[in-house]
Order: structure tokens, then C-alpha cells, then sequence
């Protein structure tokens, strides 16, 4: 039975993999932009933030490319995981000394969205952007009662006392809710520095507004956390001008976005063998991850 569930995800892995290839292919070649003025890559940052391997990939890559004027990051995300917005944060601000990056927010760029694009050249948003949210979150769901009702008993053997933080079969201690914590407070801090730091603000006034709250984009521009108000037209004429680029009389910016079908398929090529493990009854693994 499990070798015919292997081969069953064989098939399907090629079956999806072949569909998929026909799709990316049939965007090969397809004009980005098709406007005369300068070249301005457009790296999307979209979504919920769990990993920046691509994102990483196409800041250096357009950062290196010669055709490549300046770098408008377009961040439309509500946050995510701590470490790949760290990442992306410090690769921003590293590459701007090579080229310019703007950042241009779209309708949320909170939390993580707003950590990532801390370290750009200048950050443009609209009035109604839904941005802010600085701060830390962790949720641990806990099973104990269900497990009581059920009779089920969960056996841990481990090396010291706080190796187990977090079980959801038992109830967390005083000492574990107050580690958590206060990881969370230095999580935070680092956080709080990133815009002390980005926005060259003073620390006490960002720690004013630095309590999870989501802020508008009228009120972030108020408070020094955008530079000015603008579409992803207005951050690539700014991107150029900070690359001493200039313009033609009514010529715009020729923004070139990443090819969104070739990222899915390398994702996808990725993940592919992944198909045949979980459905021939091989146990997934587990990721943990800080909010």
C-alpha cells in the first residue's frame, strides 16, 4: 500500500510540476514595463513574511545588474517572522550604497512589512496606508484540559529546565511565561533600534508609539516614519533622482517587475520532493517560529 501511495505522489509531482512548466513558459519573454525612461526593478515583498531567501535573491541580483538604475521595494504585508525581516532590513540597508532603494508601501506594510523597509534610501505611502504595528507576539496554544478529558499523557525527558518551554500538554511556570517575556522585550528593543536607527528618530519618542498599535499613513508620516506621501511612480522618480538619473520631459520610469511564474516554479521544484514523504505516511517536519 505505501509504495503504491509513493508512486501515486510521483505522478502527481510530475502532473503538477509539467502544468506548472507550461505556465512558466508561456510567460518567457513577456515585456516588463515596455516604457522608454531608465529601468527601475521592482522587487514585491507581499504577504505574510516566513522566509526571505527570494526577496534576498532579487535585491542582490538587481543591485549588481548594470542595467538596473535604482530599486523600488514594494512592501504589502502585515509582518511575519522576525529573523527573515531582520534580513531583509539589513540586505536593504547594505544595498543602498551600491544603488538607491526606495521603499513604496501599499495598503499594509506593518509590523515585519514596516521592519523590512527600515533601512531604504527614503519610504513612500499613501494617507490610508495601514502600517506601524511595532512589536512582538508569541502564541502558544495550550491542550491540557483536552488531554485530561481524553486520557492522554505526554512523557518528557529533557536536559534542563527550560528545554521544553512552551509544551501545550502541561501548564507553563512562572519562570518560563517570565523567559518568554522578557525574550520578547529584547526582541522588541531590537526592533525599537531599527527605527531609532532608520528614521534617525530619538528613542524615547518611538517608544511613545512603539506598543503594537497599527498607525495610518497620515499619522507614520507625522510621527518620521515615511518620508512623503506617493504611488510606486512617485518612489522610482525618487530612486532616480537619488541616483542622479534624471528624466526626460514626461518620461516615466521603466519599472521592471520579477518574473512571478519562474519564482513559482523554482519554488515548486523546491518543494517537490517533499510530495512523495507525506503521502507514503512519513512524519512532516516541524518549523517554530517567533512573531
Amino acid at each position: 500500500m505505501n509504495e503504491y501511495k509513493v508512486w501515486l505522489a510521483k505522478i502527481l509531482t510530475i502532473t503538477v510540476l509539467f502544468v506548472i512548466g507550461l505556465m512558466a513558459l508561456a510567460g518567457v519573454g513577456a515585456a516588463a514595463g515596455g516604457l522608454a525612461g531608465p529601468r527601475v526593478a521592482v522587487v514585491e515583498l507581499e504577504g505574510p513574511i516566513e522566509d526571505s531567501t527570494d526577496i534576498l535573491k532579487a535585491l542582490y541580483e538587481e543591485a549588481r545588474n548594470k542595467e538596473t538604475k535604482a530599486i523600488v521595494l514594494r512592501v504589502d504585508s502585515p509582518g511575519g517572522a522576525v529573523a527573515p525581516s531582520e534580513e531583509i532590513y539589513n540586505a536593504v540597508r547594505r544595498l543602498k550604497a551600491e544603488k538607491p532603494i526606495v521603499v513604496s508601501m501599499g495598503s499594509m506594510a506593518a509590523s515585519g512589512g514596516l521592519y523590512s523597509a527600515l533601512g531604504a534610501s527614503k519610504i513612500f505611502c499613501q494617507p490610508g496606508t495601514q502600517t506601524g504595528s511595532i512589536g512582538v507576539i508569541m502564541q502558544i496554544p495550550n491542550f491540557t484540559s483536552i488531554a485530561d478529558k481524553v486520557g492522554v499523557q505526554m512523557v518528557t525527558v529533557k536536559s534542563g529546565a527550560l528545554k521544553d518551554v512552551g509544551n501545550q500538554f502541561r501548564p507553563m511556570t512562572e519562570d518560563e511565561k517570565k523567559f518568554l517575556q522578557d525574550t520578547a522585550a529584547r526582541v522588541h528593543s531590537l526592533f525599537i533600534n531599527a527605527v531609532v536607527d532608520g528614521r534617525k528618530l530619538p528613542e524615547a519618542k518611538v517608544r511613545e508609539f512603539a506598543d503594537g498599535r497599527v498607525l495610518l499613513g497620515h499619522e507614520a508620516k507625522a510621527l518620521g516614519l515615511v518620508d512623503e506621501f506617493g504611488d510606486i511612480y512617485d518612489a522610482a522618480r525618487e530612486a532616480l533622482k537619488l541616483a542622479n538619473v534624471t528624466l526626460e520631459k514626461e518620461q516615466l520610469p521603466n519599472l521592471v517587475y520579477r518574473d512571478k511564474k519562474r519564482e513559482i516554479w523554482e519554488k515548486l521544484i523546491r518543494s517537490a520532493s517533499s510530495l512523495p514523504s507525506l503521502l507514503s505516511g512519513a512524519s512532516p517536519a516541524l518549523r517554530y517560529q517567533a512573531f
